[in-house]
């Protein structure tokens, strides 16, 4: 019995981390499409998970909440900050920090 609870466990574990792999690949993505709209550039090419956790929306049904960071430029000589939230596949929020147009 413990063995079969032992493989559920490490099968949800598993499944959780893919799952998360995913989702950072969609707000990677719409933090790449911001940013061409917007005529920045991300810079490291990466987005920082930055937390997760419940979190309740306007309606007050819960939702697991995953929040990234990350920098962009619009100039090449400085670098400003953004994030990016995600309730499922589903971005909610998307900042970037006031910056300079050339």
């Amino acid at each position: 019995m413990s063995k079969v609870l032992f493989l559920l466990l490490l099968c949800l574990v598993i499944y959780f981390w893919w799952r998360s792999q995913q989702i950072k690949d969609k707000a990677y993505n719409a933090v790449l499409k911001r940013c061409y709209e917007l005529d920045v550039e991300l810079l490291d090419g990466t987005i920082a998970l930055s937390k997760q956790g419940l979190e309740k929306d306007k309606n007050g049904r819960w939702h697991w909440i995953r929040s990234y960071q990350f920098e962009f430029t619009s100039t090449r000589e400085h670098r400003y900050k953004g994030k990016i939230s995600m309730a499922g596949f589903h971005v909610i929020n998307l900042e970037l920090d006031a910056f300079h147009i050339n």
